[in-house]
């Protein structure tokens, strides 16, 4: 769990605490609501009509259903999923109908004033009717003030249920047999139809016939468009090479260049002719060569036969050289005799071949594009009617498959007409005899939690109303600072002078001790703390009262103490100590002398030893540039290099800003807040206005709680401890001098089960450490001598504050007493304390 959520946490379980404290002092108002809320569940319950309910409990038995396939499948026996609709038949109008006309007369008492829909929706209302998840009975009941008119609308109810499911069943059969008779011939002359249009198309694409399915017919017309567009394309290649040799060998003729190199098949045909090698030439002269190479067999043979002498064999040869040469001289002699005709005659009829060619390419070209076209819009056409062929069939499939589901369920209904929904009552209305509201123990509760629930509502809106606030933790959370201490309301002991200051004329009391203790924190606190202005938020708050206090705690700490009055608008502190005169803070501040004469001149000493005073002085017109004047800060340094401690009494922050001048000059500042006055958003703002100016605030004193405030600010924990005004019997030999003792105070709460003291308060403990100062001036704290735990609880029978003996805590090591050492020593302390005190 990260800090985000222990903070939330902690912030959470702060708030419930707070209101249970709030609770615990507004208890007042709890208690009136609940008692309040008592009385008038009491009077509810005292005049309210006593209700009496009857129960009944129907079984749903479904025989058959008469209706689906689902009576064959065993679903007839489980009218389970059906229970909704049982439910709200047995609430319907014509049920309610048939069960005030079957109630006795003399039950019908409370229904004679009402009409028959009145009537009707009063039954409805009182009637309740419900059923178990995955079962087959209805649970009923109906509520009356008579307990026998409960009892016998119940019975009435019943019987109207089943007369109801009686007739609804009956002629159920016979109207869905007619219902699934007119579906039937609706369907038989939509599948006809759809028959006959299928075939229609099928007479209008013959091409559909013997080729197998639709498929094989589109592939066979795809297979012709393609082998077209082969045939296409050629013919159109054909007709650009034609137009081409049409046009060359135009150019050609009228340049007179030869034409024999644009003889095509044609032309080639009329060359071979012309030098010999044509196609008659070429038949004689293949018969020449077999001529030849059958005398050259017989010559061979008559060589074997005669020898190369014999006549045969000379005639033979003859031959053969004969055939030889007319076969090498032919073409040679053809050539020469034609080669003089050719130029006039080849290239006029190469021409007319040529664009011949161009005819009859072109020709055959737009044959087959116009073929083309066609077999594409042959396709298209195919294709359109395949797709609607299709879709009629598979309409067919579908139609076919509803009529065979009409005729089943038109058999099942035909076999199960005499069967349908029964109902048994297994458990029979009964007249109650005790009521059912209301019951005491319900209006009590509710009379309880409602009451609680009014009061803890009162109290939470006063609470946000309350703009005060009402536990320390609200403003360490809200103003994001430490509390300090926290101060009793004082009785006042006198009206000037010391004497009026508690810390100086009561020493020994549980009042001066808030002001020891907030020494102690002060002294603890990080950082420098040598320089403090105390300040409050608004008038009236005890600012004064607190610095006063403050500074007799610091002298009798031993420490030079120096407290300056700057409230010179209303100066209190000069009042308090009956200094008012000429003499102060505005004449040093107006005075043209060197600063330490006007100070020195100014400087009043006390009665209390080891503290100074500087008073205000007289009224000036503008304190405010007094204070924030370089004159005054020299003074500060000035004080700073005679005195210890430095505390400056400033005016309540929102109502000047001469509190804000001098917090920017000083250490820290000290809030006096008054809880039981000062409002959360005043404090809220006056914290805000410092830390806006830079001010280091060092932490919050509550000042002034009174008894039950103390309470509500844990304050009943803080002050257990203190010297007795009239005690004689102290160990002045172990008491601790004024010049160097420090203290600090723990709360601990007291968990004793002793139940002889079960009626005690908290324990309040109050360490007090004996330390000598080290000789080098530093603030630090050495050698700690011993240490001494003081207990203090309420008698559980008069009241009265008990003082017991004080313990003393042994065999604790030496260790070095300073700022940053001092706080985990004390917890230490704090702990073996715990150890070693017995509870109370």
């Amino acid at each position: 769990m990260d800090n985000g959520t222990h903070d939330a946490l902690a912030v959470t379980l702060h708030s419930v605490a707070r209101f249970l404290r709030t609770v615990r002092l507004r208890s007042g108002i709890l208690l009136a609501c609940i008692v309040i809320a008592g009385i008038l569940g009491a009077a509810y319950y005292a005049t309210a009509p006593r209700i009496y309910r009857s129960s009944a409990s129907l079984y749903v038995m479904q025989v058959g259903s008469g209706m689906t396939e689902d009576g064959l499948r065993g679903a007839a026996g489980d009218p389970s999923r059906g229970m909704p609709t049982f439910r709200r038949l047995m609430s319907s109008e014509e049920v309610m109908r048939r069960t005030l006309e079957r109630l006795p007369d003399r039950f019908r008492e409370g229904f004679r004033d009402m009409s028959e829909a009145e009537a009707l929706l009063d039954i409805q209302k009182s009637l309740s009717v419900s059923s178990e998840f995955n079962t087959n009975v209805l649970d009923l009941s109906y509520r009356s003030e008579d307990p026998r008119v409960a009892a016998a609308v119940l019975a009435a109810l019943l019987s109207a249920y089943e007369s109801f499911m009686n007739d609804v069943n009956k002629g159920s059969s016979e109207d869905n047999i007619q219902r699934l008779k007119d579906k039937l011939a609706e369907v038989t002359e939509h599948l006809e139809a759809t028959r006959q249009r299928r075939n229609e198309l099928k007479v209008a694409a013959p091409d559909l016939v013997g080729v197998g399915t639709g498929e094989d017919a589109l592939n066979v017309l795809v297979e012709n468009i393609r082998h077209l567009s082969s045939k296409l394309t050629d013919a159109m290649e054909e007709s650009a090479n034609a137009q081409a040799t049409v046009d060359a060998l135009q150019q050609a003729i009228a340049n007179g260049e030869d034409v024999l190199q644009y003889a095509d098949e044609l032309g080639a045909r009329m060359i071979e002719e012309s030098v010999g090698l044509g196609g008659s030439n070429s038949l004689q002269s293949a018969r020449l060569n077999e001529e030849i190479i059958e005398l050259t067999s017989q010559l061979e043979n008559a060589l074997r036969r005669y020898g190369p002498n014999h006549q045969i064999v000379r005639d033979l040869t003859a031959k053969i050289q004969t055939n030889q040469q007319f076969l090498q001289q032919s073409p040679a002699a053809r050539i020469q005799m034609n080669e003089d005709s050719s130029r006039s005659y080849l290239g006029p009829k190469l021409l007319a071949m040529a664009q011949q060619r161009v005819r009859t390419a072109m020709q055959t070209e737009q044959e087959l594009l116009t073929k083309l076209r066609q077999e594409k819009t042959r396709s298209m056409q195919l294709d359109m009617t395949l797709n609607e062929i299709r879709d009629l069939e598979n309409e067919i499939d579908q139609l076919n498959r509803l009529r065979e589901s009409l005729v089943e369920k038109m058999n099942i209904i035909d076999l199960n007409k005499e069967t349908f929904i029964r109902t048994e009552v297994s458990t029979r209305p009964r007249i109650p005899k005790n009521p059912v509201s209301p019951k005491l123990v319900i209006v009590g509760f509710m009379s309880l939690f409602m009451g609680t629930l009014c009061g803890l509502g009162i109290i939470w809106v006063l609470d946000i109303m309350d703009d005060r606030f009402r536990a320390p933790e609200e403003l360490k959370l809200q103003l994001n600072t430490q509390i300090l201490t926290m101060v009793p309301a004082m009785p006042s002991v006198a009206e000037h002078g010391f004497e009026a200051v508690m810390c100086h004329a009561r020493p020994n009391s549980t009042e001066a001790e808030s002001f020891r203790s907030l020494r102690t924190n002060l002294e603890f606190a990080a950082g420098e703390t040598g320089r403090i202005v105390c300040t409050s938020t608004e008038p009236g708050d005890g600012k004064t009262t607190v610095s006063s206090n403050m500074a007799v705690a610091f002298a009798q700490s031993g420490k030079r103490t120096l407290i300056i009055d700057a409230d010179m608008r209303r100066p209190g502190l000069s009042t308090l100590l009956a200094m008012r005169d000429d003499h102060g803070l505005s004449a040093i501040l107006r005075s043209d002398d060197e600063l330490d004469l006007a100070a020195q001149q100014n400087l009043r000493s006390t009665e209390v030893k080891g503290l100074d005073v500087i008073p205000c002085g007289p009224r000036p017109l503008n304190p405010a540039e007094l204070l924030s004047s370089e004159r005054f800060a020299n003074l500060l340094a000035w004080a700073e290099t005679r005195y210890d401690q430095i505390i400056v009494d400033a005016p309540p922050v929102l109502a000047v800003t001469d509190p804000l001048i001098i917090g920017r000059l000083v250490d820290g500042v000290v809030l006096v807040v008054r809880p039981d006055k000062d409002r959360r958003r005043s404090v809220i703002r006056a914290t805000e206005a410092l830390h806006n100016l830079g001010c280091q605030l060092l932490g919050i004193v509550v000042n002034h709680l009174s008894g039950e405030e103390a309470m509500g600010y844990g304050y009943g924990y803080g002050y257990g401890y203190g010297y007795e005004e009239q005690d004689d019997h102290r160990d002045t030999s172990r008491t601790p001098s004024a010049e160097n003792e420090t203290a600090t105070t723990f709360s601990i709460a007291s968990d004793s089960t002793d139940k002889s003291h079960a009626d005690e308060n908290a324990v309040a403990i109050t360490l007090s450490m004996i330390a000598s100062r080290s000789s080098d001036g530093d603030d630090g704290v050495t050698d700690r001598k011993a240490a001494w735990i003081g207990i203090r609880t309420l008698s559980p029978s008069t009241g009265e504050q008990v003082r017991h003996p004080g313990t003393e805590i042994e065999n604790l090591e030496t260790c070095s007493m300073n700022s940053s050492t001092v706080k985990p020593f004390l917890a230490v302390m704090r702990d073996q304390i715990c150890d070693s005190t017995p509870r109370y």
